[in-house]
């Protein structure tokens, strides 16, 4: 009876009860878990062929298997799970090592970047550079540059950091094996040597598509939602802050600079519903200015100091029960998503247009 054929990486897409692969195994690390039956040991890490790679999690595996050596593993099996394929060895697995080397494809999913996921650390994306920064650190007692950009594409924007590598901004790029990492709320790509870098022909406009609130999953900058403003938060409207460190000030000084004078500023938090979800949104008055009728002339009149009622007033009536347009970044916590606006405008003729064309797109 001949033996069953063996298959390729690249074709596992789903879930699969018995395979039979020819695989280099590229990392194996160990793990302790509690089960019903007392203490289990686990191993797991990344196999890969000529086609692609994928992670595997191992019940049972000889000893003698090692990394880069190259193996015919045959009642083997796949799962799928939150989208993602692995493959399984359990005790009816068997590993034959073969003497032969195998050059491994390096397969990156690839994500728009509204879409973009912690689960998966490399990913693929493609967007336009955007807002170089330079910055000198050391390592090993040797200087070297981070060239920090955004990079935006049509769903959304993320910060880009790359070591000692400058990008073209302005362009359009492919990044296959960034790194993606999160901190303090927010998603960040990391560009290496290792990471490939093509630059294609993008047309990306200015502005961002219309997103529904059902479709935020993860953080993610520069999105535009519409709807309307069910709530507004007590402390919302005339704040104090410090001139000096521009912190907000509840108190009649600034604790850290007493003698420094205060200046009125804006804070609103609002939450506002789209009819697909709901979403807390705070800003500040610069996004503010188009619909609420304050400036920071308003604020600084020495002769009519601004009145909180009339301002909680003037944030009530433009905001409240009205459909809006906003822009601005997503953030997470541990309480979930929320947006800090960077721009908040009245909805208009040709944003109905653009939210019905996109209605038509998805029932076609």
């Amino acid at each position: 009876m001949p033996e069953e054929k063996l298959t390729k990486i690249s074709d596992i897409n789903g879930d699969i009860l018995e395979l039979n692969i020819k695989a280099k195994i590229l990392s194996i690390s160990s793990k302790e878990t509690e089960t019903s039956k007392g203490k289990l040991i686990y191993h797991y890490g990344l196999l890969g062929d000529d086609t692609g790679v994928l992670p595997y999690t191992a019940w049972s595996i000889p000893s003698t298997v090692r990394e880069k050596d190259v193996y015919e593993i045959r009642r083997c099996y796949s799962k799928t799970f939150k989208d993602k394929v692995r493959i399984y060895f359990d005790q009816k697995t068997e590993f034959k090592f073969l003497t032969e080397n195998m050059e491994v494809k390096r397969s990156y999913r690839y994500y728009s970047i509204k879409d973009l996921n912690i689960r998966d650390k490399f990913v693929t994306v493609e967007g336009i550079l955007k807002d170089e920064r330079v910055r000198d650190y050391e390592k090993d007692g040797e200087k070297k540059k981070i060239y920090q950009y955004t990079l935006k594409d049509q769903t959304g924007s993320i910060g880009l950091s790359s070591f000692g590598m400058q990008l073209k901004t302005g362009k359009g790029v492919r990044l296959e094996g960034a790194r993606l990492d999160e901190f303090n709320g927010y998603y960040r790509l990391n560009v290496s040597d290792k990471t490939g870098v093509e630059y294609i022909t993008l047309q990306i406009s200015e502005e961002p598509e219309f997103t529904y609130l059902r479709e935020l999953k993860h953080p993610v900058g520069d999105v535009m939602i519409s709807g309307f403003i069910i709530s507004m938060g007590e402390k919302s409207g005339l704040i104090s802050r410090c001139r000096e460190c521009k912190k907000k000030v509840d108190d009649i000084r600034c604790p850290d600079h007493p003698e420094s004078p205060l200046e009125y500023d804006i804070f609103v938090y609002f939450t506002v519903d789209d009819g697909t979800d709901y979403i807390q949104v705070s800003s500040g008055l610069e996004p503010l200015k188009k619909i609420i009728g304050i400036d920071e002339t308003y604020l600084n009149n020495e002769k009519r100091p601004p009145l909180r009622k009339e301002v909680k007033d003037k944030l009530e009536n433009s905001l409240m029960h009205n459909a809006l347009v906003i822009r601005g970044n997503i953030r997470e916590n541990t309480q979930g998503l929320s947006m800090k606006a960077t721009e908040i405008r009245g909805l208009g003729k040709e944003d109905l247009a653009k939210i019905n064309r996109i209605q038509e797109e998805e029932f076609l």
